[in-house]
């Protein structure tokens, strides 16, 4: 069961990298690596790391900013905690929304970091954290051809328990991924490709290309698995 859904989570979130861009009140942010947080009981999806505030329910296509608690009364996280999630939940007692860890906002640098790209957003719209979930997000056509690459999600709490081993890190591999410090950028694009070797989508040779090409050089393990 939870194979199925983690398959749809992870097939949605590729959509989204891939083919939309995210407008708010003139901001433009174009969301590269995000982690997928989803909770459905009646599915029996009941990852216990998803923070369950009511603004992650039935709250479709407006951001939610990190909060203590479990209400949107209570107060945010401060210092460098808190972080933007984007809602697709339509529906009560289901708690769905992508935490933007990274992206390009207004055409800038590429941020990386929750916190760091929850900033931004502030810096540029001069919103407060309330006027930003206020205000309805534009989900805008924006179609790539990248990859996308998967990877556990980041510093998980005990709570996650069995999910914490679930690939719910999304990370669109485009003209950023070379420069740029996202954890584990080594790691998925080994398992990418060799998934890729296996199944007889790439040759070896590609492969090796493809590493050097999104890295600067050829993991070890890809050399050897492409002699």
């Amino acid at each position: 069961m939870n194979k199925k859904i983690v398959d749809r989570l992870q097939n949605e979130a590729k959509e989204f990298l891939t083919g939309k861009k995210l407008v708010l009140k003139g901001v433009t942010i174009l969301p590269k690596e995000i982690e997928v947080y989803y909770y459905n009981g009646k599915e029996g999806f009941t990852d216990k790391s998803v923070h369950g505030n009511e603004l992650q329910q039935k709250n479709k296509n407006h951001f939610y900013v990190h909060r203590w608690g479990l209400k949107q009364t209570d107060p945010y996280k401060g210092g460098n905690r808190p972080g933007l999630d984007f809602v697709l939940s339509d529906e009560e007692n289901i708690f769905y929304s992508y935490l933007i860890r990274s992206a390009v906002i207004n055409g800038g640098e590429l941020v990386i970091g929750p916190n760091k790209v929850l900033k931004k957003i502030i810096e540029i719209s001069g919103l407060e954290p309330a006027d930003i979930e206020k205000a309805k997000v534009d989900l805008i056509s924006d179609n790539k051809l990248d990859n996308v690459l998967f990877s556990e999600r980041i510093n998980l709490g005990e709570n996650a328990k069995d999910y914490i081993s679930y690939k719910l890190r999304a990370v669109l591999c485009d003209e950023y991924y070379k420069g740029s410090k996202y954890p584990a950028k080594e790691r998925m694009i080994v398992d990418f490709l060799l998934e890729k070797i296996k199944s007889g989508n790439v040759s070896k040779e590609e492969a090796k290309v493809y590493a050097k090409e999104k890295l600067g050089y050829i993991p070890t393990v890809i050399k050897e698995k492409c002699k």
